[in-house]
């Protein structure tokens, strides 16, 4: 199977759920228990982050259970599942494996999460807000450092809702993307 065949499965069992009157979230255990799917935790990580960045699933962090996650099919998704037309174009198996930056990809990175730190010290956001996103992007910074980044938890940092409505970042956050899809080509 593929890592897109596997994406459909994923998304239409949570349509199954959600069609059947369970609108509870479920867990990473609970849709391969139902979907047969008996792949490691982070490969099935990895294909919820494309259906979330596809705005056809949203997942909730689970507290209570170390680096758990909880996830919920979107209306984009469950309208999508019921015409048949599920939109999933993004292969994460081919971004989400080791591969090495070059140092000049690396500094592109600094330089553009240095910016994304400026355009939050210069916004009008209450103090919390301004913590909140600077927590962010200190972290993605640390994370890029480390010898092996954790690509999925970076993006999952940069895609947060406290970054997305601050305006600027859009098209840097683009930018940073972009140079992390050409390293993994």
């Amino acid at each position: 199977m593929s890592a897109q065949s596997d994406q459909r499965e994923i998304i239409e069992y949570l349509y199954r759920r959600l069609a059947g009157g369970d609108t509870r979230y479920c867990t990473i255990v609970t849709i391969k228990k139902n979907t047969g799917l008996e792949y490691a935790n982070q490969y099935m990580l990895a294909l919820t982050d494309d259906l979330e960045s596809a705005g056809l699933i949203i997942t909730r962090q689970a507290y209570q259970m170390s680096g758990g996650r909880l996830f919920q099919i979107t209306a984009k998704g469950y309208d999508a599942v019921e015409s048949g037309d599920i939109p999933v174009s993004i292969d994460s198996a081919a971004w989400t494996g080791r591969f090495e930056l070059s140092e000049h990809q690396r500094s592109e990175l600094r330089r553009i999460l240095s910016e994304i730190r400026t355009v939050i010290e210069t916004a009008r956001l209450s103090n919390a807000r301004t913590a909140n996103a600077m927590a962010l992007i200190e972290s993605a910074e640390l994370l890029i450092e480390t010898p092996d980044p954790l690509w999925p938890e970076i993006m999952r940092l940069l895609r947060s809702p406290t970054l997305a409505g601050i305006t600027g970042i859009a098209g840097l956050l683009i930018a940073f993307v972009q140079i992390v899809m050409a390293a993994a080509s």
